[in-house]
């Protein structure tokens, strides 16, 4: 029992330390929420409002001001007496130990100090808007009278730099001067603000018109001086040139007053300061004047490089005309003879009306050059063209000369060739003839015969009335080939016979011994002497040949060969 008591007036002990700690720290935080209180209902901004209210406002200032001034008056006599009287109850439950309560009434009266104070300093800040305004609008003011006064003298002074801009330009300035005027009037009259949007304007107009003086001086320049000048040297060497009876293939007058007509466009845009027409109209101009200074160059140089190439074209055209006549006489001589090649004397003849084009064309420039009607960079053109139709005519002739002299080597190579083939087979007949044979096989005969007609096709073809060299040739290397296939056949033949006959010779001396062998002896020499197939003869006695004594076939080859 006495332990529980112990322990309860322990606990009541512990109990009134935490009340009267919380008690302790609440009275803390209630002193900082009554010096705050206090310092709102110091009436902080009174000297901020006196001196708005000796600015004598009007308008959006002083509507702004008012608004304000009344926001803050509603707080400073409502609100921050009842913040007060809050913080005094909550004082006092506090001291009575409604500690709980204290601590909670607190921290709500804490959360509308934070307002009151945020609302105290946003009105501050308005007033603050209104008080820096003028000031700025003071300096801003003086600054921009001043640029626009510069700008404005610089302008009227300097009109002849800005040609038909120069009305626009004024009435920009008189814009300006309407907002700077607006301006004054509004700050005579107290409205800060309204006076502040009449700078803004001004300042944007300003630094806008600068900007345009700018773009203008260039423009105006090259419509007022570089253009002209341009177009009065064009003209005056246009003139020039027609009085010495120069032709164009355009219309040079009429491009001349297309530029005029531009120049005076361009200038209607810059007086309205469209920029972009202005600028689009002068690349315009600016592209047919370096047109124009081309054509009129053009023609200049063309006449020099023309008169001084007429006789040097002339020259190179009866030089072509001359080697294009020889080349026809050996063509008509060879044409007696020989088959020419189509392909080349189709060009030849091509090149021929070539010529007689390339002559006219000649002809009706150099009349015009003499009748003074003549385009002189078209007659340049002419020249050239004539030019690379005689370089191309003269190389392809050179490669049709080069053919014919080929085709007069080929027949002499071919003759000495056939003349070859003539011989190389009569020793292949000789050759055959040697062996003393009673027939040869009917493919050899076959091939012998056709290599034959082949030689002689040749002599008929070199002999004929007109020589085809181009089929000669080819044949000539046909025959070569099947004469060359012709001597291994016959020397095939040989072979085969010669062994042939030595196997059946050495075979007589088994005849009697072997019946077998003598079967095939038989019918070797019967395919030898009556069916002249010397091979199949000479497999038939190989065969029975080597039964009866082995190797003796390529022992008896080997002594041939030897």
């Amino acid at each position: 029992m006495y332990l529980f008591i112990i322990v309860v007036i322990l606990l009541m002990v512990a109990f009134l330390w935490y009340m009267w700690f919380l008690q302790k720290r609440n009275n803390g935080e209630l002193e900082q929420l009554q010096k705050r209180g206090e310092v709102l209902k110091e009436d902080s901004l009174r000297d901020q409002i006196e001196k708005l209210e000796e600015m004598k406002l009007t308008g959006a200032s002083l509507d702004s001001f008012g608004q304000s001034k009344q926001q803050y008056s509603k707080q400073l006599n409502e609100t921050v007496p009842k913040v007060l009287a809050d913080i005094s109850n909550t004082t006092s439950k506090n001291a009575n130990f409604n500690v709980f309560g204290a601590s909670s009434e607190s921290k709500k009266i804490s959360l509308e100090l934070d307002k009151l104070e945020k609302t105290f300093e946003d009105i501050s800040g308005s007033f603050s808007k209104i008080v820096e305004s003028n000031e700025q609008n003071a300096t801003t003011s003086e600054v921009l009278h001043s640029e626009y006064e510069s700008l404005r003298k610089e302008i009227l002074t300097k009109s002849f730099n800005y040609g038909p801009a120069t009305d626009r330009l004024e009435s920009e300035l008189n814009e300006i001067a309407g907002f700077l005027d607006q301006e004054d009037k509004l700050t005579e009259q107290g409205d800060h603000l309204e006076a502040r949007q009449y700078l803004d304007d001004a300042k944007v107009k300003l630094s806008m018109i600068k900007d345009q003086v700018q773009l203008i001086v260039p423009l105006y320049n090259n419509l007022n001086k570089e253009y002209p000048g341009q177009v009065e040297e064009i003209e005056s060497v246009y003139d020039k040139l027609i009085k010495q009876h120069y032709e164009f293939e355009g219309d040079i007058q009429a491009q001349i007053d297309e530029v005029h007509e531009n120049i005076e466009k361009s200038n209607e845009a810059l007086s309205t300061l469209n920029f972009d027409t202005v600028d689009r109209t002068n690349e315009n101009i600016h592209d047919a004047i370096n047109s124009l200074y081309d054509a009129l160059s053009r023609e200049i140089n063309s006449k020099r490089d023309v008169l001084k190439q007429q006789k040097p074209v002339l020259d190179y055209l009866n030089h072509a005309k001359f080697q294009h006549n020889r080349l026809d006489e050996t063509i008509q001589k060879l044409e007696e003879n020989y088959v020419l090649n189509e392909d080349d004397m189709n060009d030849f003849k091509e090149h021929g009306k070539t010529l007689n084009r390339i002559v006219s064309e000649y002809d009706q420039d150099v009349q015009r050059i003499a009748d003074k009607s003549i385009v002189f960079s078209k007659a340049e053109s002419d020249f050239k063209e004539i030019i690379d139709d005689l370089d191309k005519i003269e190389a392809k002739e050179k490669v049709i000369n080069d053919n014919l002299n080929q085709m007069l080597s080929s027949e002499q190579i071919s003759r000495k060739s056939v003349e070859q083939y003539a011989h190389k087979i009569q020793i292949q007949k000789k050759s055959v003839e040697q062996l003393n044979l009673k027939g040869l096989p009917e493919d050899y005969l076959e091939y012998f015969y056709m290599v034959s007609d082949e030689i002689k096709k040749l002599y008929d073809g070199l002999n004929s009335e007109r020589v085809n060299m181009e089929d000669i040739s080819k044949q000539v290397i046909v025959t070569q080939e099947d004469l060359e296939n012709l001597v291994q056949k016959t020397n095939d033949l040989k072979q085969t016979v010669i062994l042939a006959e030595k196997l059946i010779q050495y075979s007589n001396r088994y005849a009697d011994k072997n019946s077998g062998l003598k079967e095939s002896l038989d019918r070797a020499r019967s395919l030898f002497d009556a069916d002249f197939n010397y091979e199949q003869a000479l497999t038939v006695i190989s065969e029975a040949l080597e039964n009866i004594e082995p190797g003796s076939v390529d022992r008896i080859k080997d002594t041939i060969s030897a």
